[in-house]
This record gives C-alpha cells, sequence and structure tokens, in this order.
C-alpha cells in the first residue's frame, strides 16, 4: 500500500523494461494498408459484443468501437456530449428531451447493405428502441434503458411477444417528428436518462442486419469496423471506418489510427509480460504482486532518458464483491450472511494480497466513494469483528460452524488475482469461525452461467458503473424483474435477489427529480441491502493501467470509458 501511495498520480513516467531474452517481436500492419496500430490486452473472453446482450467490460469495450449512440461520454471529465444527435432539448418541465440527429451520417457498408450505405434516419431510432422493449431472449437491457424510464416503454415490453403486429402498438412516449428529430417523454430524470443513452448497450441499430443476423449483428455506426475474417473470440481485429462521421477541430476525418487490435490471454501476467515485449500497447490491469518491482525496476532509468511508457493509477467506479446465493440453504438465512461479513479482513486483503492496488476496503456499502453528491461514508457497513461473527454463527443455528455443508465460491479465471483472493478469504474463515469452503477457477462465460442456474452458495463479482450514479451499482439488486422461471434472466440481478423495503426506496431514489433526492433514498436503499447482507462488499478498486507512451491524446477515467476517436500513435521515423 505504501508504494501505491508514492505514485498515486494520474501518470507516473517510467523507462521501459528491456526485451526479455530473444529477438523483439515485429509490429503488425493493419491488412487495409495502415501501419497505426493500437493493440490491447484482456483477459476476460467476450460472452457477446451484440449491444443488448453486454454483460462485462470487454464486451463493451469492444461494442463501443463498433457502435455509436446518440451520446456519448467525454472521457476527461464524464459529462455528456454529442454523438449521433448532434444536439437536443429538455423541456421546462424536466420530462421531455427533444433530439437532432447529424444529417448523413451512415452505417458501415456490408454485403447484406447493397449499393449505397444506408443513412441514419429516425426509423433506425424508432427500430432500436422497440427492440430494446421486445421481450426476448437476447434482450438484457431493457431494465437499464427503458424499464420505468420512457413513458409507454412497460406497456410495449408486455404486448411484444403477440403475433399481431397491431396489437403490440407502440411506445407512446417515442415521438417521430420528422427523418432527424425525435422526442423522448420520461418518468424521471432526463440527466441519468442521457447518461445512460451513452453506454453502449443503447447503440442504434440498423433493422436490415438485425433481422438477418439477430444477436450476431456487427455493423454499426461506430468508428472502427468488425473484421468478420480476421477476428475470433481470442482475437478481435477492428479497423478504421471510412464512413464514420466524426472530424478532429482541424477537419481531419476520425478516427485517426487504422486499428484496434483486442487480444485475449490467458492471465494477467501474460498481458503484462507482452506489454514488457512491446507486443501490446495497453492493458488495464496490472498484477498486484509485481507492480512493486516493475516501478522500483524502472524508476532509477527515468531521469535522464526519454519515457517509453505510463503506469497510471486512479479510483474507479467499480466495486469487487462477493454475492451469496441467497434463494436456497444455508444462505437464505440472513444471520449466516452477516456473520461471513463480520469474519472477513478485509485490509488485510489489500495489504497482502493486492499489496495495496485498491483504493480502499468497502466498509460502507457497495457503491464506491465516487460521487461527490452521495455520502457513501455514512452508510454502516462491515468490518472484522470475530466475536460478533461467531455470535451470528451460533444465532444461526450453526455454532462454531457445526453443522454447516462445505460452502463451494466460484471465481472466474483469466486474473490470479480472483485466486489469491479466495484463498485469503478461504483461510480467513477458517481460523475466525471455522468455516470450509472450496472454490473453483472457471471461465467468465461459464460462471456467468452458473450464477443465474444458481450452481454454487457464492459468486465473485465486480461491477463498473454503467452510467455515473450510485443508481448503476444498486441496480444490480433491483428485484422486481425477478421471477421464479429458472430461464428468465433479470440482468443485472444475476443472484435473483428480492427484498420488497430495498425495491421501494431504489425506485424512489430513481424517480427523483433532482440528485440530492435520489441521493436520500439511494441511501436509505443501500442501509437496507447492507443490513440484509446478499453481499460482502470487499474493496473498492483503484485500477493500474500500463500505457505506451507513443500512444497520445489517450484518457482514462473512472468509468472504463474509452474514446479511440482522436488517439494517435507515433511512428518512429527510420
Amino acid at each position: 500500500m505504501r508504494i501505491l501511495s508514492t505514485i498515486l498520480v494520474t501518470g507516473l513516467f517510467l523507462a521501459s523494461c528491456s526485451n526479455e531474452g530473444g529477438k523483439k517481436e515485429e509490429r503488425p500492419e493493419d491488412y487495409k494498408g495502415g501501419n497505426k496500430v493500437l493493440r490491447i490486452a484482456e483477459v476476460n473472453s467476450p460472452i457477446s459484443i451484440f449491444p443488448h446482450k453486454l454483460t462485462n467490460s470487454v464486451e463493451g469495450l469492444i461494442a463501443s468501437q463498433i457502435h455509436e449512440c446518440l451520446v456519448r461520454i467525454n472521457p476527461k471529465d464524464l459529462s455528456v456530449t454529442p454523438g449521433l444527435a448532434e444536439k437536443w432539448e429538455i423541456s421546462p418541465d424536466g420530462k421531455t428531451i427533444t433530439f437532432h440527429l447529424r444529417k448523413g451520417v451512415l452505417f458501415q457498408k456490408e454485403g447484406l447493405l447493397k449499393g449505397k450505405n444506408e443513412e441514419l434516419t429516425t426509423k433506425d431510432i424508432k427500430f432500436t428502441f422497440e427492440l430494446l422493449c421486445t421481450d426476448r431472449p437476447d434482450n438484457y437491457h431493457f431494465q437499464t434503458v427503458c424499464k420505468d424510464r420512457l413513458v409507454g416503454a412497460n406497456d410495449y415490453y408486455l404486448n411484444s411477444t403477440k403475433k399481431d403486429i397491431k396489437d403490440k402498438g407502440s411506445i407512446s412516449g417515442l415521438k417521430i417528428i420528422d427523418d432527424y428529430t425525435f422526442s423522448v417523454e420520461l418518468l424521471n430524470s432526463p440527466q441519468i436518462f442521457l447518461e445512460i443513452l451513452a453506454n453502449p448497450v443503447a447503440s442504434i441499430i440498423n433493422n436490415k442486419v438485425y433481422s438477418v443476423k439477430k444477436d450476431s449483428t456487427n455493423v454499426g455506426l461506430g468508428p472502427f469496423v468488425y473484421d468478420e475474417k480476421a477476428s475470433n473470440n481470442k482475437h478481435i481485429v477492428l479497423y478504421k471506418n471510412p464512413w464514420y462521421y466524426g472530424k478532429s477541430k482541424d477537419g481531419t476525418s476520425l478516427p485517426l489510427i487504422d486499428s484496434v487490435i483486442i487480444d485475449i490471454v490467458a492471465s494477467s501476467e501474460e498481458a503484462l509480460q507482452g506489454f514488457r515485449s512491446e507486443k501490446f500497447d495497453l492493458i488495464t490491469a496490472v498484477p498486484s504482486s509485481q507492480l512493486k518491482s516493475l516501478v522500483e525496476e524502472n524508476i532509477g532509468e527515468f531521469q535522464g532518458k526519454s519515457p517509453r511508457f505510463i503506469i497510471e493509477q486512479r479510483p474507479e467506479m467499480l466495486s469487487s464483491f462477493y454475492s451469496f446465493n441467497v434463494n436456497k440453504p444455508p444462505f437464505n438465512n440472513v444471520k449466516l450472511r452477516q456473520a461471513f461479513n463480520y469474519a472477513i479482513d478485509r485490509n488485510r486483503i489489500i495489504e497482502r494480497v493486492l499489496f495495496g492496488q485498491a483504493h480502499g476496503p468497502a466498509e460502507n456499502g457497495i457503491v464506491p466513494p465516487s460521487f461527490s453528491f452521495y455520502n457513501s461514508a455514512s452508510i454502516k457497513g462491515y468490518s472484522l469483528n470475530i466475536e460478533k461473527a461467531k455470535e451470528l454463527l451460533k444465532e444461526a443455528g450453526y455454532p462454531d460452524g457445526k453443522g454447516l455443508p462445505e460452502i463451494q465460491l466460484l471465481v472466474n479465471s483469466g486474473n490470479t488475482r480472483n485466486n489469491s483472493v479466495a484463498v485469503e478469504i478461504q483461510k480467513q474463515l477458517k481460523a475466525n469461525i471455522n468455516v470450509n469452503i472450496t472454490f473453483e477457477s472457471v471461465p467468465a462465460a461459464e460462471k456467468f452461467y452458473l450464477e443465474v442456474k444458481g450452481k454454487a452458495d457464492i459468486f465473485r463479482e465486480g461491477w463498473v458503473a454503467d452510467y455515473p450514479s450510485p443508481e448503476s451499482f444498486l441496480s444490480v439488486f433491483f428485484g422486481e424483474p425477478v421471477t421464479s422461471d429458472t430461464s428468465h434472466l433479470a440482468f443485472p440481478n444475476t443472484m435473483k435477489y428480492k427484498n420488497p423495503e430495498f425495491d421501494k426506496y431504489y425506485k424512489l431514489g430513481r424517480d427523483a427529480v433532482n440528485r440530492d433526492s435520489s441521493s436520500k433514498y439511494f441511501l436509505i436503499a443501500e442501509q437496507i441491502l447492507i443490513n440484509d447482507a446478499p453481499l460482502i462488499p470487499l474493496w473498492y478498486d483503484s485500477n493500474c493501467r500500463l500505457i505506451n507512451y507513443r500512444v497520445k491524446n489517450f484518457h482514462t477515467n473512472a468509468l472504463r470509458y474509452y474514446d479511440f476517436t482522436q488517439v494517435n500513435i507515433d511512428i518512429p521515423t527510420k
């Protein structure tokens, strides 16, 4: 922790590591002829990159390059800026937003789009919102974008499975004014709705391509085109979209680079090794165990030499936690869940396992201290209290752990940190309350499936905010959409937690007219959640990234919103 406190600045410039053992790997040139290639290493494999099925940040990273939204997020300050909509007006009562689309914006060309590229018009807006409000297996984000937000969305969703199109009706709150103008009538905050519209789950979809490819649709309006021939699940190739509308201040067509390549590697250690050998320009997580040595190896070489890479660490809108399977024994017992929470030494995990690479222990709930308007410190959470844990364990009917079956924990593979944390928690629970747990490390896609089916007792989780609001974190536990149908996915509530009291205050916060009111209700909802303990909050993340110094004008942020449109790459002159 102390070593990190010396580099908690926007960026620390370090000299490069030497290439270890052998010839330097040649940098690939994009097959389209360009040589400005940004190569990124990620650990988690994407399950789907179709906007309505996104479930993790890697999928969002890829999808947000292929597709485009009505609005964008400024990566420097997280403010909402124009995207496909060049401007908008909010009515005096805050209930209606009128959007004006850019003219001449073209969908990427693809075999299904014969002849000229199709121009974006409000027919695409209508199709996209209706698709988001359709009850279908490939739609995870009706709740995220439209449910209880857009007037008429709930009714349309209920009628969407009817065979007769006349019976489906229309979304009453969506008004098409002309080919480039439309309005939406809202039930709650226009600011939150605008922020949600910047998330790739709200990308605008082309009707013709979707009608053929469904959730395999990879044709969008974004700055990069998905290379179908060169890409697979472990190697994603995106090349510059020659039809992209974006221009720089001097009129140069965006993006400035030729391609983005995302390689899915087996571990964060492999990603670091690839960065050292200059195979990758960006890795989004440095192994905690190697961060100290990485700094110590290079800090002495910085003076008097040109920096070759940047190490950057900042707090993120990201919380790491474990969730309980609350729908079956033994964790349908609140006292047992509370006992586990009191038995965990979060500071020890940060010091001994994460080597200080965290913003702090999650002792004040699930919402990280990233929002100036939200008093997260007022939430009374859990810190180590072994006597209290033992008392609750006894009250739960398992004195000294007796009678409690062995507990199964699932973590996602690809990051050794997940395994190291699981080992530490395994030790702590055994030493502190005499409870045995086993854990298994499985690929993210398999873990997601097993969690939805409730096939273990505890699951490792990490949640990055979809939009810059406490609501995004609390939405993970909103129970109204949860049904007894095990095939029905109420994403993001994959644990299928239900608490009517929590839901009541969550909705009051969601529907409040301003941030002060919403924060008041969200704080009540969060305290109800923490008291009920369907999760073990562990820490608030402070992730560390490595960026090759030749990558210019790349801005990281707490939301992990990556905009590569104005990124440039220095090419050495021969």
